[in-house]
This record gives C-alpha cells, structure tokens and sequence, in this order.
C-alpha cells in the first residue's frame, strides 16, 4: 500500500501568498491612516489650546482696562491700554500694554506705567521685557470698537463722539491665522462710564 504525501501545490501556495500580502497591505495602510489621523488630532488639539490661551489672556488684560483719560488708544490694526497684569515675564502689576500685527506675529508689548507722567507720552515701550509673540501666522488682525452700547461696530476710535469720552464700550477682535477665521474676540470694558 502507497501513502500519499500531504501538501500545498503551487497554485496553493501562490493564493496563500496572495492573501497575506493583500492582508498586509491592509494592516499597513490602517496603520498609517491612524499615524496620520493621531498628527492631525495632535495639531487641532494644540491649535485649540492656543486659541484658548490667547483669548483667555486677551479677555483679562482688555476687561480691566484703565479709564482714565489718554489711557486708551486704538485704531483698525493696533490697540494701546493700561491694565493690571498678574505677570508676564518680568512685568506685572499697572502696564502699558500694545497689541499690534508685526509681519505674520501677533505681537503685545509692555512698558512700566507711571501715574504721574503725561497720559499723552509715549510709553517706553519694551523697557523692562520684550515683546511676546502670542499668535504666529497670522493671515489677518483687525479690531472694531464701539463706542456707546447702542452704537455700531466701527473700525476707527472717535472717542470725542462717545459719552464716556476716555475709552469706548467695547472692543471686537477679528483674527485668521494659519487659514483659519477664529471666532470674534468680543469684550466689554468694566471701567465704560467711570469718571475719576
């Protein structure tokens, strides 16, 4: 009696091999969607994280501003204050602040306040610390006022016309940066209508 030897012919053999391959290519390619997806969600992630900075830190530096008369400065593309800051860097406490587009950067500048100088001076800007970049690639700054709450958003600062003829009610800031349109930055002075 002949015993017959088990195994694989060739065709056997070459669509095993077939399917291996046509599995691996599959695991490969999930593999590198996820890797792909992962950096995507890393990027949104601290994206969103520096939007949420920038806006935080905006709100509470604009919020407090002083309103004091010549404390208040603005235009379409820049915005001077005095406000308390908790710190950053080396300043803290009464600031002149700056916020301003220098090429792709958002940039807010710094400069000691002294109550008892000229409120028309110009502040000595980055004596103490250096400007920081809060937003880079920014496709687009621009800022609106408004003067009294019943009032329009205007992109010029007529404080002569507002009530309250040392700042306005509130500001709008409209940012695009890395090509994308963040929502408008919007915020209500606490001082509008206090008289020192």
């Amino acid at each position: 009696m002949r015993q017959t030897q088990a195994g694989m012919t060739l065709v056997e053999v070459t669509i095993a091999s077939v399917i291996f391959a046509m599995i691996m290519v599959a695991v490969v390619t999930a593999m590198r969607t996820f890797g792909q997806t992962y950096e995507k969600l890393q990027w949104v992630t601290e994206q969103t994280s520096q939007k949420r900075e920038v806006d935080r830190f905006l709100r509470y530096a604009l919020v407090d501003a002083l309103a004091d008369p010549g404390y208040f400065d603005g235009s379409s593309g820049e915005v001077q204050w005095v406000a308390p800051i908790d710190r950053a860097g080396s300043a803290g406490g009464l600031q002149h602040l700056k916020l301003e587009q220098s090429g792709r950067s958002l940039l807010l500048s710094f400069a000691p306040f002294d109550r008892f100088a000229d409120p028309q001076s110009e502040p000595n800007w980055d004596a103490i610390i250096e400007p920081i970049e809060l937003l880079e690639d920014v496709d687009q700054f621009q800022m609106s006022y408004r003067a009294t709450p019943e009032e329009d958003w205007s992109s010029s600062l007529d404080l002569d016309e507002a009530a309250d003829a040392s700042m306005p009610w509130g500001i709008q800031l409209s940012i695009t940066a890395q090509g994308e349109v963040w929502p408008p930055l919007t915020v209500a002075f606490q001082q509008y209508g206090v008289q020192r």
